[in-house]
C-alpha cells in the first residue's frame, strides 16, 4: 500500500450536488477516482435524488441528506458552507486535511492533496489582473456586503475564489464555522442576494486574516479558469488541459467557462452539452 494511499484514509473531499443528476457530476467524481485519490468523499443530496444518490454510491461517495430553499436558506451555494461546518464538527478528529469544492464545474487532473504539506487554509486566487475594483461581478458584491472603509482596503486586493478551499481539517473547519458565522449574521434580505461566500471569502483571505492560511497564485495547483483571457491553457493529445506555459494543474475549476475546454471535457467524458 503506498504512502499517499495510508494518508487518504484520513482525507476528505466534501461538496454539494443538491438539485444535480448524474451527468453534472460525473466530470468531478469519475476524475477524482481517477487520480488514485481512495479517501473520503461527501455530497450534499436530496433525499428524493435517487439516481444521483446510487451513481454516487457506486464510485463510493457517500451522499449527505440536504434540503434547503433559497427563500429561508438564501442559495444554496452560499448555505452549503453552513452546512459543510456541520458534517466537519461532527466528524471532528476523523481527518487530516480537506477539500471544500465546487462540483459542477471542477475536474481533477492529479491527486487533490500531491505536494500539499504545510498547515492552515490555501486561498487560491483567480486569474490577473482582476482586482475586486476592477472585476465588474465581484466588485458589486463587494459593495453589498461590505462597509465602506471594508471595500476601499479590499478594493486593490486579487480575487480568491472559495469554490476550492483545501487545508489541514482543523483549519477548514475553523473556516467553514467563520464563514458560516458571517453568512448567518446577514439581515434576511441579504441572505437571498448571490455572493456571499465570495466575499467574507476574501474578507477572511486578505483582511482579517482569522483563519490560519496562504493565498496561492492561480495555475499553480487550482487553475480557476473563468475570467483567463483566451489561449490561456490548452487541451493535450494525452487528454489533460494545461496552461500555455506547459503547467499541469491538479486542480481544473470553472473549465465550463471556456467554450473549447468545455468541449473537450463533454466528449472526453461522454456528455452531450
Amino acid at each position: 500500500m503506498s504512502d499517499e494511499t495510508t494518508r487518504d484514509r484520513r482525507r476528505l473531499v466534501i461538496g454539494a450536488a443538491y438539485k444535480y443528476g448524474p451527468d453534472q457530476v460525473r466530470v468531478f467524481v469519475e476524475s477524482l477516482r481517477a487520480t488514485g485519490y481512495t479517501g473520503d468523499v461527501i455530497m450534499l443530496a436530496g433525499r428524493l435524488q435517487w439516481r444521483l444518490k446510487a451513481y454516487l454510491r457506486r464510485h463510493g461517495v457517500r451522499p449527505f441528506p440536504h434540503w434547503s430553499t433559497r427563500r429561508v436558506h438564501g442559495p444554496i451555494q452560499a448555505h452549503r458552507f453552513e452546512r459543510f461546518a456541520k458534517v466537519l464538527e461532527r466528524a471532528a478528529g476523523r481527518y487530516d486535511q480537506v477539500v471544500v469544492s465546487d462540483v459542477k464545474d471542477v475536474l481533477f487532473q492529479r491527486h487533490p492533496f500531491v505536494d500539499v504539506r504545510a498547515p492552515g487554509c490555501r486561498f487560491y486566487l483567480e486569474a490577473a489582473p482582476w482586482t475586486f475594483a476592477t472585476e465588474p461581478t465581484n466588485r458589486r458584491w463587494a459593495k453589498l456586503f461590505l462597509g465602506a472603509d471594508e471595500f476601499a482596503a479590499i478594493g486593490p486586493c486579487r480575487v480568491s475564489c472559495c469554490g476550492v478551499v483545501l487545508g489541514d481539517a482543523k483549519s477548514v473547519a475553523h473556516y467553514l464555522v467563520r464563514l458560516a458565522g458571517y453568512l448567518q449574521a446577514l439581515p434576511r434580505e441579504l441572505r437571498l442576494e448571490g455572493g456571499a461566500d465570495t466575499v467574507f471569502h476574501n474578507k477572511m483571505a486578505h483582511l482579517t486574516h482569522e483563519v490560519p492560511g496562504t493565498i496561492v497564485e492561480n495555475d499553480l495547483h487550482v487553475a480557476t479558469m473563468g475570467i483567463s483571457p483566451p489561449g490561456t491553457y490548452a487541451a493535450g493529445a494525452d487528454g489533460l488541459i494545461r496552461t500555455a506555459a506547459g503547467h499541469l494543474p491538479a486542480i481544473l475549476h470553472q473549465y465550463d467557462r471556456l467554450p473549447e475546454i468545455a468541449r473537450f471535457v463533454a466528449a472526453k467524458y461522454g456528455l452531450s452539452g
